[in-house]
């Protein structure tokens, strides 16, 4: 089997699957894999709306520099499925996802979903690469994301908001008490107090039912020498430190600064210059995350001419996505990066009193000071693609 031909499987499932909540479901197939969730090393499990890329990068960061090998589970992908399962930052190799897939395909017996099947494969890989930490990520929810079969040293929720309400429900209660899943009898709990009350009171009473040790940390102060930029990255970045030095108490604190500096993730606020253009990326694809990118903008970019390329995955609701991105410039381009997930134009046109021209992938950027390049993760990695073919990346 090629690595393409396993990509294919891949998406079948998730077309015919889709999403399947039963965690019950899962335990034979880890039986007959050999329980690899059971034999790792450490392990830190990461839930919440935004910023869990982010803190992931800044504890791969921190772990790094401190001499730990690092095994990352994080979803989706900007380019291709191997980034999803990585060592020390290292993607899996095409031939090892292949190896894995095939591994987890003779155990499928009752009918995984893709994102079951790349957690049973990065739990295989993790197992035998021997990682010292293993850094997960939930992929939706948490109280019954595949991820949550494990048993971590410290379980973190980044910030929540409104987000895949058709499946995690209708209000910021019913939101938090899926990320709050995670949380399991006597394994510290991390979160920050910038939450909404709301949530901040289902995560405190779940760690209370749980007898688990919480932490709510301050936001720290982003350092102008840091990869990651955004005034959201210090509440980020908090999470991290928190998290490590609970898992790794004597950890080498100038290992940590360096670690907090050297963090990156591409597509969080990412800067470029491009034939004296400045071009921000990021990966806005909800409320909060394009509140924090305007916010960003006034403080690092405060210009007047600003012209935003965005594209809006069709599980959005346009309703609250484009009021705000309206608020992040005075020109705008719309993308439809793929026929199946993206809004079609005539829907997003519909919010538009001028007309709102078509950008379409590969084709030159506008002429302008300052480019926003912004919305579902799928654009932005389709868009990464394709500029990376033509040397702009």
């Amino acid at each position: 089997m090629t690595y393409e031909e396993a990509v294919k499987q891949l998406q079948t499932l998730a077309i015919k699957k889709g999403i399947d909540y039963r965690l019950d479901r899962l335990k034979p197939v880890l039986k007959a894999l050999g329980n690899p969730e059971q034999q790792l090393n450490k392990i830190i499990h990461v839930a919440g709306t935004n910023g869990k890329g982010s803190t992931i990068a800044f504890m791969q960061a921190i772990c790094q520099e401190a001499g730990y090998s690092v095994g990352t589970f994080t979803s989706p992908h900007l380019v291709s499925y191997t980034e999803r399962i990585a060592v020390n930052g290292i993607p899996i190799s095409e031939q090892d996802f292949c190896d894995l897939f095939n591994q987890c395909k003779d155990s499928m017996k009752n009918g995984l979903t893709e994102f079951e099947t790349l957690t049973m494969m990065a739990l295989l890989y993790f197992y035998k690469k021997k990682p010292a930490i293993c850094l997960v990520e939930v992929g939706l929810g948490g109280r019954l994301d595949a991820t949550n079969i494990i048993i971590p040293n410290c379980s973190v929720i980044t910030q929540i908001d409104y987000d895949h309400q058709a499946i995690l429900g209708d209000t910021l209660d019913k939101i938090a008490q899926e990320k709050a899943g995670i949380i399991k009898k006597n394994i510290p709990i991390v979160t920050t107090n910038q939450q909404d009350v709301v949530s901040l009171n289902v995560i405190d009473k779940k760690a209370i039912e749980k007898e688990a040790p919480i932490w709510m940390e301050a936001p720290v102060a982003v350092g102008s020498d840091w990869l990651l930029q955004g005034k959201q990255q210090g509440v980020n970045a908090s999470l991290a430190l928190r998290a490590i030095k609970i898992v790794f108490p004597n950890i080498d604190e100038d290992a940590v600064k360096r670690g907090v500096k050297k963090a990156v993730s591409w597509g969080r606020f990412t800067n470029l210059k491009h034939n004296n253009q400045t071009v921000i990326i990021d990966g806005a694809h909800n409320g909060q995350g394009l509140k924090s990118l305007r916010d960003n903008l006034k403080r690092y970019h405060n210009t007047k001419s600003v012209s935003v390329i965005f594209g809006i995955h069709c599980s959005k609701p346009l309703h609250i996505m484009i009021p705000i991105i309206k608020t992040l410039g005075d020109t705008f381009y719309y993308c439809e990066f793929d026929k199946t997930l993206a809004h079609k134009k005539e829907s997003v046109s519909n919010y538009f009193k001028a007309s709102l021209p078509l950008y379409t992938l590969g084709e030159d950027i506008p002429e302008s000071p300052l480019i926003v390049i912004t919305g579902s993760i799928y654009f932005i990695g389709n868009f990464y693609k394709t500029k990376r073919a033509i040397n702009i990346f």
